[in-house]
């Protein structure tokens, strides 16, 4: 709790602090990293993490990515790998000086895709905020990893896998806010998946994530903390089981009978 209140006063408003106290404490679960008995594969493909967690509810966009070879490259995919880049471009480059983070992160403003470039004043706020954030946790001697590549095989994801930060242990994700709660229970997902890594390799216990949602309209940030419990965990393992027989017998899924998410990168392709 201590590395979590550090982040908090960090990163987040007070009153989530302040709640974090009343309703938090350890989580008691049974689903840990190191529970192999638990968490081991079942089946030999392994998926990553943006395949367990792909929005579509059948898993055809990752048999399109995986399987078939289908490559897109829309507009929603860019900007949401924009918008980690901005975010994390201070935390990168923190340990030079001040004026070649801010020259460099021009550089990196002008060589981007003509289709995001309309965003750039939104860019430059968001990039002002994470370098408030990333000048502080340096001065302040907060642990912060950017990416840090975390063994997962054994948990029956990819080799590795990269939460955006992490702070001490706590996986922190950085995304787009998304326009339906689909979208906040993928990422939730997703800090379960980072919390299993993590106790894995370490066998530190993880009982909290991270999400920070950016608004693009007016590059403000808010702030969700998950709480890591055996019921997301299972549902994770769960995820990563169905997703890993996908791959690894390869008939088409069918398409969703539900309406499709508009925000998925295969929208177009998989409605042909």
């Amino acid at each position: 709790m201590v590395i979590l209140a550090v982040l908090v006063v960090f990163l987040f408003p007070r009153w989530v602090w302040d709640f974090i106290r009343v309703v938090g404490g350890e989580v008691v679960a049974e689903v840990r990293g190191w529970r192999f008995d638990v968490v081991s594969p079942r089946f030999v493909a392994r998926p990553s993490i943006s395949d367990v967690t792909s929005p579509c509810l059948v898993k055809r966009d990752v048999w399109l990515r995986k399987v078939a070879r289908v490559r897109v490259d829309s507009v929603v995919f860019v900007l949401g790998r924009v918008v980690h880049e901005v975010f994390l471009y201070p935390f990168r480059y923190v340990n030079e000086s001040l004026w070649d983070i801010v020259r460099g992160f021009d550089r990196f403003l002008n060589s981007l895709n003509s289709s995001v470039k309309k965003y750039r004043d939104v860019f430059y706020k968001l990039f002002r905020k994470a370098l408030a954030f990333a000048l502080y946790s340096s001065e302040e001697g907060i642990p912060i990893s950017v990416e840090p590549m975390i063994p997962a095989a054994a948990i029956g994801l990819s080799d590795y896998v990269k939460p955006d930060l992490m702070v001490g242990f706590i996986p922190v994700d950085i995304a787009l806010a998304p326009s339906s709660d689909k979208g906040f229970e993928r990422k939730e997902l997703a800090l379960a998946g980072y919390a299993l890594a993590i106790e894995a390799w370490t066998g530190h216990p993880v009982d909290y994530g991270v999400a920070i949602y950016v608004n693009l309209g007016d590059a403000s940030l808010n702030w969700k903390v998950i709480r890591i419990d055996d019921s997301l965990r299972r549902v994770f393992l769960e995820t990563r089981d169905r997703v890993a027989m996908i791959l690894e017998h390869p008939e088409e899924p069918p398409q969703p009978a539900d309406q499709c998410p508009q925000t998925c990168p295969y929208f177009e392709v998989c409605r042909r």
